[in-house]
């Protein structure tokens, strides 16, 4: 029940809220912003409760960076000055705002739970690097950071208590594209002055551009490198290793994966992979570090899987970007390491489950359509599913990064341990389900089955060899199984060969013309954010 008095404020100052605006003809969510940018002049009324909810989160991640400049601030000041990425870290204030936009009660709550998690992991782990970076003097942790592929899972690397693993390309490349659409075509044109060629995957471009730019941190006695999610990575491996110097180990998982050879394989190589730190770092292994860790890791899967359940219902609150960025972060970057993400977890599942039992709809029940999205997203446009459901009513309920190893890891066997973690790795990010083979990218209609969508949303991203020819296959089958199917071209992380604006053209296109529906909110249907952050 509402408060009498709030519930009369929201009355007398609901022509304020750009989602009523949208329903009476008089504005929408767009209108508060600057042209052409992601910056809003306002922020958007939400009425009362739901607007000191969305400040009293954004107080938070405030502090979050004031304790990360405190923490370290010569090294953040230096870090300023030395590297081109951190200053688009001033943008993430307006990116969580376009995130969690026309976000209300529940569905509100839950993204900036996630997204809090994400905050302050994220400006730990700058504060980190930056304090122990070489290229800023070095600190007191800086042989104990093993610099690791962003996309291949740290979690078997708890089994060294003493040593810290750091995501090497997520500070200044990955992540920071989520929030900046403009800062890695300055990486893609370094890499292709070098000789790169223009073709390659924006991503591994990026990576390298990085490298040729010397704006990695230099941390760590030996790097871990991989060939997730596909060969192109262990390509960028290469600039890396010869630029940065460090000895490195390639973690090369086996590709396709649910060959009979595969699983052993893999297993072998994180062996191997143990063995090199060991060697290179002078720590040995310790099996009950590990299965301490994975305690956690496993209750986290426990609670995804229960999620999942719930996803298949009309009465998620946890929807769109707010499950799918926080399911990426908390999997890839963090993997059960910090207590504070399971705690997390456990507070979204027992709201999720309230609302479930309550049977409420997110987003005022106008969600359309259900729909899942498959194939590695565009990092420049990551509020992509925010637009798509304010704009068309349709509902993100699961992303295909989303489904990453579920599997649970062995807490008491050391061999069923490596093994576990082995598949646990194979089925990492933008791997399982894009280059794993074509069984694994042509499950997505028994995953949008189950999940009850009618829909599917396929990303397509343009320079990807991995998913080339698969258009004419995955349209036929769409049209056999009667799913609404869209193909949204992007080219990753560079906004330049086809915009956010060109991205939301394709999906205009389609609900207006296939689907025949009118949009929510009119005004998000064509507008201008080339300079958005």
């Amino acid at each position: 029940m509402k408060n009498p008095i709030t519930a009369f404020i929201d009355k007398k100052l609901e022509k304020f809220d750009p989602k009523w605006q949208a329903e009476h003809g008089t504005g929408g969510l767009r209108s508060r912003y600057y042209d052409k940018t992601g910056i809003a002049k306002y922020r958007e009324w939400r009425g009362v409760h739901d607007t000191l909810a969305d400040y009293v989160a954004w107080l938070n991640n405030l502090k979050s960076m004031g304790i990360m400049v405190a923490s370290a601030p010569l090294p953040v000041l230096k870090g300023m000055w030395e590297y081109r990425w951190m200053g688009s870290y001033l943008g993430t204030f307006a990116f969580i705002d376009r995130l969690f936009e026309g976000f209300r009660g529940p569905e509100l709550k839950i993204a900036h739970l996630n997204m809090h998690a994400i905050v302050q992991s994220l400006t730990k782990k700058i504060a980190l690097v930056l304090a122990n970076d070489r290229r800023l003097g070095g600190g007191p942790l800086t042989d104990k950071i093993v610099p690791m592929d962003e996309v291949m899972p740290p979690l078997f690397m708890t089994g060294f208590p003493n040593l810290i693993p750091i995501p090497l390309q997520t500070l200044p490349e990955f992540i920071i594209c989520d929030i900046d659409q403009n800062l890695q075509p300055h990486y893609i044109d370094v890499a292709e002055s070098f000789g790169l060629a223009a073709d390659v995957c924006s991503r591994c471009s990026a990576e390298t551009g990085v490298t040729f730019d010397d704006d990695f941190p230099l941390v760590g006695k030996a790097m871990l490198t991989t060939n997730m999610p596909c060969n192109a990575s262990e390509a960028t491996s290469m600039f890396q290793r010869r630029r940065i110097g460090l000895p490195d180990f390639p973690i090369t998982m086996a590709m396709i994966h649910n060959e009979p050879g595969a699983h052993p394989y893999s297993t072998q190589v994180l062996k191997d992979a143990i063995a090199f730190i060991e060697k290179e770092y002078g720590e040995k292994y310790d099996w009950d570090a590990l299965f301490e860790r994975a305690k956690q890791m496993n209750e986290q899967n426990t609670i995804e899987l229960e999620k999942w359940d719930i996803f298949k219902t009309p009465y998620s609150a946890l929807c769109g970007i707010a499950e799918t960025l926080y399911r990426l972060y908390s999997w890839a970057s963090v993997n059960g390491q910090e207590d504070y993400f399971t705690k997390v977890d456990r507070k979204v599942i027992k709201i999720m489950r309230r609302c479930y039992k309550k049977k409420y709809e997110p987003f005022g029940g106008k969600t359309r359509h259900r729909a899942f999205l498959w194939g590695p997203s565009a990092v420049y446009y990551t509020d992509f599913p925010t637009w798509i459901q304010n704009c068309w009513g349709v509902n993100i309920v699961l992303n295909m990064d989303s489904t990453m190893g579920h599997n649970m890891i062995s807490t008491d066997d050391p061999e069923q341990a490596i093994q576990d973690l082995a598949l646990f790795s194979e089925k990492g990010v933008m791997r399982h389900h894009a280059v794993g083979g074509w069984d694994n990218v042509n499950a997505v209609w028994d995953w949008a089955k189950n999940f009850n969508c009618d829909m599917v949303l396929m990303n397509d991203n343009v320079a990807c060899k991995g998913m080339n020819g698969v258009h004419a296959m995955m349209e036929e089958q769409a049209r056999d199984l009667g799913f609404y199917f869209i193909f949204v071209e992007h080219d990753l992380e560079d906004c330049r060969t086809i915009s956010r604006r060109d991205m939301r053209k394709i999906v205009n296109t389609y609900m207006s013309v296939v689907v025949g529906e009118e949009p929510l909110d009119p005004p998000l249907v064509d507008f201008a954010d080339s300079e958005a952050w």
